[in-house]
């Protein structure tokens, strides 16, 4: 095939004398003339992204046919290319103190970027994230504060999100916030409070639920209606808020803690949804899901915590946090230490050391009826492994996403934590790396030995990578998956921020290779996109972890690395009393990370079967049905959310599940894609709305507009630097009546930005 920098398939620099840098010269037909440089090879297809601007030059020797290209790209920039056998390409012209560059079956590395008899996409100018940017331009915010508040036991935490909506206005104020919500949780329960009154919301089908909305907001009664888009988005929407009055919403969400392996729990809960990138390719629906409106400028709106810990923590240890300071109370209470509240630009997390889970399987059931069978959650942990770390090799493809929402703090992250898994790897190990944002690069074309010189070569490569263009997820899925031998155990990292839309493509990718390699979701950043992580993690049968930008890379590396060892136990099922268990494909059991599958039990005997090192294992456990109302509630809504995620992952099998996912949310009372809920006050009657208002998404914690490309919608010149709270519109409006003092007070009187 022949690449050619005029059409943007390759984008290659001619070159002249006076060297700096290697100079590649092929064996096979190739021309350099009127400015353009193109290749032809007859056996080999690549693709290269160059750098803008490269301006070095080379010095060439030898008399072969040659054109003469920058070996200088995105993905193989300094530090210079480690030296390889270079025979069987063609001649090669080193300057003085300049290493050879690397080649893989005759390719060299800087062109072995790519793979695929088509090139990939240039990179846009613009990239498509679907996002709108918005700056404050004086108006108020309808959402003026929040509260999460709660318990957490056992693994299982109860909170309730009460958000504090305003209207300053003398007119009636529609409200749409569209927010983000724990992934693996169970919205089980909405309520509003409105002049005093509380309204109770419950869950209808959403057409439903939809329509009895409209007719609230026909008859000017004040209604509310939460829908889920995706697992972790959801869109609240307020009707007919009257004039100067306030609407508190009460959100319940049954969160699953996870367990760590340092035998911490960790309740991590979203804040702030980030920009979207959308293909070209994108679906109809995936681009809607991408339309996120976003202010660079913040909001007056803080989030505070007040979470109450029943588990006893380890002696001589107190909760903390990469995330907020913390307070811990003397009664088991977590607070944040700034009493003026977080900032709703990351995710909210916390970590508490207790004594790790027994060795084994257990069990905890709630019975919600007389007439029904038990539901619970299967916790099975693993004894110690048999075999030492690192005696069973490992084939390992670490992908990262190099795309402009990584620049900056989140890529540096990500080149930490997979710098200390290649660091990890034994000399029986295998490996590879490859590169994605709107094309895809490749360290070498396929996995190569982990000697300590390979380890070092690599390290470079991954320390001179920089961040630009799309989120190509779907497309860097299917190539990795495409080089990879199905039957092989190859196991797949991929590291990224999970700002992409088209969830549904990645997702079938992965489902379509149920028997392929073991995949692995590293989420980089303070506010991933959590349902995806799942999601991938759950289709791939491998392990979702996340590092936060202010957390220690050595501790997200060391949990990653735990995952990608052999498993304890495999072939895990269940037996017996159970009537049903999600997901329905248990995975295998890590060392220090246990495996937690929601369960229907009758009662009899509860089997657990697996394997260990080549032998049987199995534990019983007998189940007798509690009395009615026994039992944590937050275990029912649980099983209810794990069996729809089971039911999500089937219809990428081909299955048709959605009537059983509506069916479960409405008899369970949760939230899912077909099953909203809506509550009306229809105590009172108010001229119908007029005026409608969209609650805007800070920027994620250590991103920047420029890197999501977003521009600004609208950014009049006089516009004051954020949207203003209500002491700050309290001193603009006695500044223009001429009041200073008035208008110093009330200056005052506003809270610090966290």
């Amino acid at each position: 095939m022949t690449l050619d920098a005029s059409a943007g398939a390759s984008i290659m620099t001619p070159i002249t004398a006076d060297a700096s840098l290697p100079v590649i010269s092929t064996a096979a037909r190739s021309t350099a003339a009127g400015g353009r440089t193109s290749v032809s090879q007859t056996t080999k297809s690549w693709q290269c992204e160059a750098l803008p601007a490269a301006a070095e030059t080379f010095s060439v020797t030898g008399t072969r046919p040659r054109a003469l290209l920058v070996a200088r790209t995105n993905c193989m920039s300094n530090p210079p290319l480690p030296p390889l056998p270079t025979s069987g390409f063609g001649h090669l012209a080193i300057p003085q103190g300049v290493p050879e560059p690397s080649t893989t079956d005759g390719v060299p590395a800087a062109l072995a970027v790519g793979s695929g008899v088509a090139p990939l996409p240039a990179v846009p100018e613009v990239i498509r994230s679907g996002a709108e940017l918005v700056t404050g331009d004086g108006r108020s915010l309808p959402l003026v504060s929040a509260r999460l508040h709660g318990t957490a036991h056992g693994g299982v935490a109860r909170l309730v999100l009460e958000q504090r909506f305003e209207n300053p206005h003398d007119e009636t104020l529609h409200v749409t916030y569209r927010m983000p919500l724990p992934a693996d949780g169970a919205v089980s329960g909405y309520t509003f409070v409105v002049a005093d009154r509380t309204i109770a919301g419950r869950v209808e089908r959403t057409p439903d639920a939809r329509e009895r909305f409209e007719r609230a907001i026909a008859a000017g009664h004040t209604a509310a209606l939460l829908e889920q888009e995706r697992a972790d988005v959801f869109t609240q929407s307020i009707a007919n808020l009257p004039a100067n009055e306030a609407l508190i919403a009460q959100i319940t969400v049954d969160v699953r803690l996870a367990w760590l392996p340092e035998g911490e729990w960790e309740l991590r809960f979203p804040t702030v949804i980030g920009p979207r990138y959308a293909s070209s390719q994108a679906s109809a629906a995936d681009a809607r899901a991408a339309r996120v409106t976003t202010t660079p400028d913040g909001v007056p709106a803080r989030i505070h915590i007040a979470i109450d810990i029943l588990d006893a923590v380890t002696a001589g240890c107190t909760p903390s946090s990469p995330s907020h300071a913390l307070a811990f109370g003397d009664r088991g209470r977590i607070e944040l230490r700034d009493a003026v509240g977080a900032r709703l630009d990351r995710d909210i997390v916390v970590r508490w050391p207790v004594a790790g889970p027994s060795i084994g399987v257990s069990l905890a059931v709630v019975r919600p009826g007389r007439d029904t069978d038990c539901y619970g959650l299967v916790t099975i942990v693993p004894p110690a492994p048999t075999a030492r770390p690192g005696t069973v090799r490992r084939d390992l493809v670490l992908v990262v996403d190099i795309s402009g929402s990584m620049a900056g703090a989140p890529l540096d992250k990500a080149k930490q934590v997979l710098g200390l898994v290649i660091e990890s790897l034994g000399d029986d190990d295998r490996f590879n790396l490859i590169a994605f944002s709107s094309t895809l690069c490749r360290y070498q074309l396929a996995p190569v030995p982990a000697t300590p010189g390979e380890k070092q070569s690599a390290l470079r490569w991954l320390r001179a990578l920089s961040a630009r263009g799309g989120t190509e997820m779907e497309q860097a899925v299917k190539e990795v998956l495409n080089m990879l031998d199905p039957l092989a155990r190859a196991q797949i990292v991929i590291a990224t921020d999970g700002y992409v839309a088209g969830d549904t493509a990645i997702l079938d990718r992965l489902h379509a290779q149920r028997t392929g390699p073991r995949l692995h979701f590293l989420g980089i950043g303070s506010s991933v996109n959590r349902g995806l992580a799942s999601a991938m993690a759950r289709a791939g049968r491998g392990a979702a972890v996340t590092c936060d930008l202010d957390e220690d890379a050595e501790r997200a590396a060391k949990r990653l690395i735990d995952h990608t060892r052999s498993p304890v136990i495999t072939d895990v099922s269940l037996h017996g009393a159970v009537i049903a268990h999600a997901p329905d494909r248990l995975p295998d059991v890590y060392a220090a990370a246990p495996v937690i599958a929601a369960v229907r039990l009758g009662p009899g005997t509860l089997v657990v079967r697996g394997r260990i090192g080549g032998g049987d294992w199995e534990r019983r456990i007998s189940v007798r049905l509690p009395d009615v109302g026994d039992g944590d509630p937050a275990v029912l809504a649980l099983y209810a959310r794990e069996h729809v995620a089971d039911l999500e992952a089937r219809r990428f099998a081909g299955e048709d599940r959605d009537a059983e996912i509506e069916r479960t949310g409405l008899a369970f009372q949760i939230a899912t894609r077909f099953t909203a809920f809506v509550a009306v006050d229809d105590h009172r009657a108010v001229a119908p709305a007029t005026r409608r208002e969209e609650v805007p998404q800070e920027l994620p914690y250590g991103t920047t507009a420029a890197a999501f490309g977003l521009r600004a919608a609208s950014s009049p010149a006089n516009a004051p630097a954020r949207w203003r709270s209500r002491a700050e519109r309290a001193a603009h409006a006695a500044i223009a009546a001429g009041n200073h003092a008035l208008a110093g007070h009330a200056a005052r009187s506003r809270p610090a930005p966290a």
